[in-house]
Parts: structure tokens; sequence; C-alpha cells
């Protein structure tokens, strides 16, 4: 049970935080001053119909429906309601050697108008150098990782290393009874990851994970469905052409057929026709958990997007606070100054401000 009086804010350091940049200081390895900060890892591949089916969820028959922001209101001053968002923000300076990450898991939790923030700082290399794995990763095993994969770029490796610290963060940190608000996908990037390993104990805490989707460029539903192949550039031209400001689709079902657990119920709402739509996903076996409740999530993130007010970056309100979070505790310690004391040497890019997630 969430109690407000016993909480107290918390900025989390991650064990060997400082021991890590003792050792770069003594390697050979330079890093350049400037990083790019970046929202999350994300690679959000286009849908692989031949493995995927898509189907209408039996509860709603109707194409569109209105959602209702004054029900949404009602649920948010609900006593009952404890409602959490997650985000991330990260600094990534690219060496010839490697990647650095520096990560900050931001966790607020929104009772009674106020928030409630807990953030995790933590440090990361991601090389495909053994020679740089062994130099680094004694007793630093939690913070520097040997790309071996070799369908995997370092990128790709460092995402998934991120997951697993989201992951634990949220395991350790999440409360019972949550609303649980989450930027970016389920399935594509780390999201499908970080939920399948966690299942249960958001299922034992009664915990109700909503991904929040924009600028998505799927055309799931416009390759699916016979009537709108070839009529539409994407699914996000499709709803925008058939929805109203304030309407959502219907419910449809994904799920891939050759990795039956991997599926997630979703539809996309219509903040403002001065932004593209969003879509919202749940993963199918907490839908079918709490169906009877999702009419009134779904009212709730309306309320939480128009409350935000934000047309140029539609959000829901807790996850723009987490946001912001995210972004301020990265600047808590001078990371820049760790890294000029190392000798990782900056890729051309980096050098120019150049380099790109």
């Amino acid at each position: 049970m969430f109690d407000p009086l016993n909480f107290c804010g918390k900025v989390i350091l991650q064990d060997g935080f400082y021991e890590l940049f003792n050792k770069l200081k003594n390697s050979e390895i330079k890093l350049p001053e400037d990083p790019e900060i970046i929202g999350e890892f994300r690679f959000e591949p286009l849908d692989d119909i031949d493995g995927t089916t898509l189907s209408y969820v039996d509860e709603d028959f109707e194409e569109k429906y209105s959602l209702d922001p004054y029900n949404g209101e009602k649920v948010y001053k609900e006593s009952s309601t404890l409602i959490s968002a997650y985000d991330e923000s990260i600094a990534k300076y690219a060496a010839l050697e490697c990647k650095m990450l520096y990560v900050s898991h931001s966790l607020i939790t929104l009772y009674k108008d106020n928030y409630y923030p807990v953030n995790l700082l933590a440090p990361m290399i991601v090389t495909a150098s053994e020679k740089i794995f062994k130099e680094l990763s004694e007793k630093n095993e939690h913070q520097v990782f040997l790309n071996t994969e070799k369908k995997w770029s370092v990128d790709q490796k460092a995402n998934v290393e991120v997951a697993k610290q989201k992951r634990e963060f949220l395991e350790k940190h999440i409360h019972e009874k949550t609303i649980l608000l989450i930027d970016g996908p389920f399935i594509a990037g780390d999201g499908y990851a970080t939920f399948k390993a966690i299942k249960k104990t958001l299922i034992d805490k009664n915990i109700f994970p909503v991904f929040i989707v924009k600028n998505s460029e799927s055309d799931l539903i416009t390759r699916s469905i016979r009537e709108y192949r070839g009529q539409y550039n994407s699914d996000l031209h499709l709803v925008n052409e058939i929805l109203k400001t304030g309407e959502r689709t219907r419910l449809y079902n994904y799920t891939d057929s050759h990795k039956e657990d991997n599926t997630k119920v979703f539809c996309y709402i219509k903040f403002s026709d001065r932004s593209s739509p969003i879509r919202i996903e749940i993963p199918t076996e907490i839908y079918e958990m709490n169906k009877f409740s999702v009419r009134k999530i779904l009212d709730l993130v309306y309320y939480l997007i128009l409350v935000q007010g934000d047309y140029r970056n539609p959000q829901a309100r807790p996850i723009a606070v987490a946001e912001k979070y995210a972004r301020e505790t990265l600047r808590l310690i001078d990371f820049k100054k760790m890294v000029r004391a190392s000798n990782f040497t900056p890729t051309i890019n980096e050098e120019r401000g150049m380099e790109h997630g």
C-alpha cells in the first residue's frame, strides 16, 4: 500500500558508480566530451504481416468510439487510483573502443495531485572488444558488457542491457495496485523484453501497464484489413482520417503466430487535429484480466493527455513529469568531467557533435 507520509523521494547511484570511472582514468580509452541525449533506444521494425494475426476484440463492435475526459477525471480523483509513470533519459558517448551510456531511470508516483519521484543513475559500457571488456569488467560486471551476438550491433546490446536495468528498477520500486504508464511500444523496442521478465511481479502486485506510442510507422491495420489495403500510407494516416478529436478506434488484438505469448491489445486515440494520433497498447494477458476496466483506463489516459495540453508533443502528464525528472537528474553529477578524465578515443562524428542513436 502506498503511504505518502513514509515516502522519501530519492536519487540512487548504481553500485560501483565511481569505481568504473577510476578504471577509465587508468585506461587508454578516450571518450568525447559532449554526449548525445536521447529519450531511449528504440527499434520499431516494420510489421511482419506474414507472421502475425490481427483480429477485432469481441467487446468492440463499432469502428470508433468517443472518449470521455470527464469520466477520466473522475477515475483520476478516485481515492483508490494510484498512477505511476516511467521514462528514461540517456547520455550516449561513442568512442572507437566502445559505447558508453549514462542512464537515468525515472519512476514517479502520482497520488492526490502530488508527485513522488525515484531515480536511478547508472553508467554502462558496451563493447565488442574482449580486451576492453577484460580490462574494465572486473568488479563492475553489472556495468561493462561484451557484445558477442553476431546479429546484434553494440547499440542493440545496449538496448537489451538498459531493458534489464529497467526491469530490476521497476520490480523494486513500483507499488501495488498501480496504473503504470510507459512511454514507448510494448512489443517493439525493449517493452516486451522488460514485461515478459517481470510479468508475474506485475500480475501479483495488480499492476496495469499501459504503453503510449507516438510517431509510429506501423501499417499493421492497413495491410491486414482488406478494405484498407492500398488506401492509406500507414495506420496513422488511416486513423487520422476516420477519427474526430476525442475519439478512439476499436480495440485490435495482435498476436505473433511464431511466438504466441508475444501478443497485445491496442487502439489509436486522436487528441487534436493539430497532432498525430497516439497508439495505446496493453499486454493481452493484462487486458483479459481487466477487460471491464479498460474503457475507464482509456478515458483516464485521454484526460491526462488533455491536462498536459501539449499539441506539439502530446503526452500523458505523468510521463512528461517522469521525463523531466529523468533529464534533470542526469545533471546532478558532472558526468562530462568524469568522461574527460578517461582516455577513450571519440569518433569523428562525436567530435563534430553529429553522432546519432
